[in-house]
């Protein structure tokens, strides 16, 4: 992972959020404490992906880390998938208040964690793709999350980022309230990727949360048949777990 010349970028990026917070004093968006965006005592409260078992391909809750059945039935184009924290409380209620309530300052705030995850996946990218939001989407929301995700490990770690290299084609509803099934047929045909730019390049796919993984198959999919050599996705947060996290810890 190419590390040294990040840091000067990713430090200007930092000290632009932090002048922005001394001009504009923040609030937790969780609890409402002054002074801090997130506070460190709910961030203490997420529950780490980390903490347990999981599937080494699609990163879901898994026994003792086995592949899972649908990734053995149904793999994956991606070499894997990670997530930071469980969709849930604190972190829940963050990426809330990130996602719909135009709170951006948490970009810079969520940076650590998506980078600890870039470290532990430890391998060298060529690019960093965020997944897309359809036009219509763009322009109800007025930005794109995951692009905002992706701009602080661009900085830190020296890897390209490209806006242009996977295009939402088609505008699809909301996944969320849908199934597995329903969630990969929502997506399917939905995304199209530039071959001349991601031919050939080991490619990091950013987004939010991930449910039941059908985004990032989708992206996957796409980025792949453009003839990508490998795509590996992150996402902060991983929501709708089948199983009790503490069932399967260790």
């Amino acid at each position: 992972m190419r590390l040294g010349k990040g840091n000067l970028p990713y430090s200007a990026y930092r000290f632009l959020w932090n002048g922005l917070d001394w001009i504009f004093p923040p609030s937790c968006c969780s609890c409402g404490k002054m002074g801090e965006r997130w506070c460190l005592d709910c961030q203490n409260q997420v529950l780490r992906m980390a903490d347990y078992a999981t599937c080494p391909l699609c990163g879901n809750l898994s026994n003792k880390s086995k592949i899972c059945h649908e990734c053995q039935s149904s793999p994956p184009k991606y070499d894997g998938l990670r997530s930071w924290g469980i969709y849930a409380g604190f972190l829940r209620l963050a990426i809330q208040q990130f996602k719909y309530e135009r709170n951006i300052g948490l970009s810079d705030t969520f940076a650590p964690a998506l980078i600890f995850l870039v470290h532990q996946i430890n391998r060298d990218f060529d690019m960093i793709v965020p997944v897309p939001l359809s036009k219509a989407r763009l322009q109800e929301r007025g930005y794109n999350q995951s692009k905002l995700m992706s701009i602080p490990i661009h900085l830190a770690l020296s890897i390209p980022i490209s806006t242009r290299a996977l295009l939402r084609v088609q505008h699809t509803p909301s996944q969320v309230g849908l199934r597995g099934g329903e969630r990969r047929i929502n997506v399917r045909n939905a995304f199209s990727a530039n071959s001349c730019i991601v031919k050939a390049k080991n490619i990091l796919v950013v987004d939010d949360v991930t449910t039941t993984g059908a985004t990032m198959r989708a992206c996957s999919e796409t980025l792949i048949q453009a003839g990508a050599k490998s795509v590996f996705g992150i996402t902060l947060a991983r929501a709708g777990l089948s199983s009790h996290p503490d069932s399967l810890s260790g």
